[in-house]
């Protein structure tokens, strides 16, 4: 990711505070891990915001063995077309349903706030026949560290109505957390993804260059074995209550353990944490309308 483009996520997107927040009445989700907080950020410039979200596609469509010594514009316009279910004959309103802005954000979000590296580009899972992306998490990032392996398998909803955005989440939230989809739906493609990988002396690198070398009869046992653990950021992106942060945000959350506080996730074997980013913002309409235009437009990139 360009450096222009990093320095304009630090100076815009800025962490306000975890949840549980005693000080305010706030607390977490129900289907937060125990040992984690729900994170809070505050936008600070809507229209860098926007820029965030539309710079990231670049990164978002391609990875780095792609970007390199690519041209990234003519990449850029490309993806659309080949990639995105992007349609510049389509109206306003249709435009403004593609997943595409909060799955680009999520992305940054990730990298940056979190320091995650991406195992395979989204704008990878792009059925040509269907001309839609395939089913499957909103993002695909891991971390190693002190031997451990985390896979980020992530969702995102941008928008206008956080209740909306919540009951989305929601609908599929039980699906997600799931050794079926998790190993049917998804890990064929982490397993291709070997070779996006730069450290070929990773542990990561090297237990999927051996499930890759021969037939793994019990793939849920050998997440297990080699201790590996899924983690499931949720992103949501939503309207400002009343231009109030702290109480948009305790509306979202109790929307949530009203709601959803029946919840238990018992088809998954793989040990897993969900946690939660909610990032209020003043207009989401407007700024979906903003990143149609530059992409009708054309708008050339950062340098």
């Amino acid at each position: 990711m360009k450096k222009s483009l990093k320095k304009l996520i630090e100076n815009t997107i800025l962490f306000e505070y975890n949840l549980p927040n005693k000080e305010l009445a706030i607390n977490k989700t129900c289907v937060t891990h125990p040992e984690i907080s729900d994170d809070c950020y505050k936008v600070v410039d809507s229209d860098s915001l926007n820029k965030i979200i539309y710079e990231s596609m670049l990164y978002y469509a391609y990875d780095e063995f792609q970007l390199k010594d690519g041209n990234h514009q003519k990449m850029f316009s490309k993806a659309f077309n080949s990639k995105f279910r992007y349609n510049y004959t389509a109206t306003e309103l249709a435009k403004r349903k593609l997943g595409i802005y909060g799955e680009a954000l999520l992305y940054s979000i990730l990298k940056e706030k979190y320091k995650t590296d991406t195992l395979v580009s989204r704008g990878y899972f792009y059925d040509i026949q269907k001309k839609s992306e395939v089913t499957g998490y909103d993002s695909f990032h891991l971390i190693e560290k002190e031997g451990e392996i985390q896979l980020w398998f992530g969702e995102t909803k941008f928008y206008e109505d956080c209740k909306s955005a919540i009951n989305s989440v929601f609908n599929s939230i039980e699906k997600a957390i799931s050794d079926d989809y998790l190993i049917n739906t998804n890990f064929t493609t982490i397993l291709q993804s070997k070779g996006n990988i730069v450290d070929k002396n990773s542990k990561i690198y090297k237990i999927l260059d051996k499930w890759d070398k021969c037939i793994i009869e019990n793939l849920e046992q050998e997440l297990i074995d080699n201790n590996i653990k899924l983690v499931y950021p949720i992103l949501i992106t939503f309207d400002k209550i009343n231009n109030d942060y702290n109480e948009t945000i305790k509306t979202a959350i109790n929307h949530i353990n009203d709601n959803f506080n029946h919840l238990t996730f018992d088809n998954i074997s793989l040990e897993y944490s969900i946690f939660f980013i909610l990032v209020p913002i003043d207009d989401v309409k407007t700024s979906k309308e903003t990143i149609i235009k530059w992409i009708d437009t054309k708008e050339p990139l950062m340098l």
